[in-house]
């Protein structure tokens, strides 16, 4: 792997008071060759992941936005974040066509859908990553009624069925439309994401105005 350590910015991370502040490795060890985080460090970035990944993105727009070389190109524009980190409609489009080539039907209620909206099944403010794994086709009224919440356990045993089932054409389906596909990491995600949700108490959505209990059961999903 090389001496990454003299070139790469990772060695600053954990300088208290900048590059030539006092080196504190609360976070990880590392080496010229190899970076081993510490105990606990691993569950915490899991754990806080929307938040530190929140922050960096508020912190990188606003490195872009003060360097004065800049300013003639962005102008008044107020939609950096989304232009650099969002998946763009052209994106969602392909996603869209693709996911009716795999079904013409909404995956929560069954039904044929002629007008259809690209949902996240691990709702996005819960995990902000586009994974193309986590994309499944929905009216626009079951996307909406469905909102930021986790779907119910019916909704879940289908999904992890068909992720298993469509896994190459869904990373194909990325392949072509810019966005990362990574099955592993989305199961991960999903049962952190549930995990969480059954020790929380939180609700499942059914359907519009419907919804039930997140308990343990739900985990049996992965049995």
């Amino acid at each position: 792997m090389g001496n990454y350590t003299a070139t790469y910015p990772v060695k600053h991370i954990q300088n208290l008071g900048g590059k030539k502040g006092k080196l504190e490795q609360f976070l990880f060890h590392i080496d010229t060759e190899s970076i081993t985080l510490l105990p606990g460090v691993s569950y915490c970035l899991r754990r806080f992941q929307p938040l530190v990944q929140q922050l960096a993105r508020s912190h990188w727009v606003d490195h872009i936005k003060r360097n004065k070389q800049n300013i003639a190109l962005l102008g008044q524009n107020n939609d950096l974040e989304s232009f650099l980190f969002e998946t763009s409609r052209q994106s969602l489009v392909i996603v869209q066509t693709e996911l009716r080539k795999i079904s013409s039907k909404c995956f929560y209620c069954g039904s044929s859908v002629n007008e259809a909206e690209v949902d996240h099944f691990i709702p996005h403010s819960l995990y902000p990553r586009d994974l193309v794994h986590n994309f499944v086709l929905a009216h626009p009224i079951c996307n909406r009624s469905k909102s930021d919440t986790l779907a119910a356990k019916v909704h879940l045993h289908r999904w992890l069925e068909f992720v298993q089932a469509n896994a190459d054409k869904l990373s194909e389906i990325g392949y072509d439309a810019g966005i990362m596909a990574d099955k592993s990491s989305m199961d991960s995600v999903a049962r952190w994401g549930y995990a969480n949700a059954v020790a929380g108490g939180s609700q499942g959505w059914i359907k519009s105005a419907q919804y039930e209990p997140i308990d343990v059961s739900y985990m049996k999903a992965w049995a």
